[in-house]
C-alpha cells in the first residue's frame, strides 16, 4: 500500500467516526426534546390536581428523565438560568445546573417511593463540595431523620421534597 491509500483509509475512517458521532448526538437531542415536551405536559397536568398527595403519587410514577426535565423547567419558570446535561446517564450525579443571582446550584433529582437513600445525599454533598458551589437535592420520597440532619448541617445543600417540591412546580 502506498501513502495515498493510507491517507484515503484515514479519511474514510474519520468520516465514518464523525457520522456515527453526529447520529448519536442527534438521537440524544431528540430524546431530550421529547422529555422536555413531556415535562411541560406533566407540569400542567399535576397542577390541575386538587390534592398535594395526588401530585406526589403521580410524580413518583413518571419517567426519571422526564422528572429531571420537569425540575429544570420549574426552575426556569422561577427565574433561574438553566444548563441541561447532554446526556441523562453517566452525569456524575448531576442532573442539571441552575443559576440565580450569580450563584451556581447543582441539581440532583430522585424519584423515591419511600425514604431517601442517605448515601445518595452524602454522594451529592461530596460532589457539591468538590465543585465549590451549592446544591439542590429534589426528591419525591420521605426525608428521614438522618437525611434531615445531614441537610441541616451542610449549608451548601438544600433538600426539596413534599410541600416544597409542590411549590416549586406551581
Amino acid at each position: 500500500m502506498n501513502i495515498n491509500n493510507y491517507v484515503l483509509v484515514l479519511f474514510v475512517g474519520i468520516f465514518i467516526f464523525l457520522s456515527v458521532l453526529i447520529l448519536f448526538f442527534k438521537r440524544q437531542s431528540r430524546k431530550h426534546r421529547y422529555n422536555q415536551k413531556k415535562s411541560k405536559q406533566i407540569l400542567q397536568k399535576i397542577n390541575s390536581f386538587e390534592f398535594e398527595g395526588q401530585k406526589l403519587l403521580y410524580l413518583r410514577k413518571i419517567n426519571p428523565f422526564v422528572f429531571e426535565e420537569l425540575l429544570l423547567e420549574a426552575f426556569l419558570k422561577k427565574g433561574y438560568k438553566i444548563e441541561r446535561n447532554h446526556r441523562y446517564t453517566g452525569d456524575n450525579g448531576i442532573d442539571g445546573i441552575v443559576y440565580k443571582n450569580g450563584v451556581k446550584y447543582l441539581i440532583q433529582a430522585k424519584r423515591y417511593k419511600e425514604h431517601i437513600n442517605l448515601k445518595h445525599l452524602k454522594d451529592f454533598a461530596y460532589i457539591v463540595h468538590k465543585n465549590n458551589c451549592k446544591g439542590i437535592f429534589c426528591h419525591t420520597g420521605k426525608t428521614g431523620k438522618a437525611s434531615k440532619e445531614l441537610g441541616a448541617n451542610i449549608d451548601a445543600i438544600s433538600i426539596i421534597s413534599g410541600q416544597k417540591l409542590i411549590e416549586l412546580l406551581k
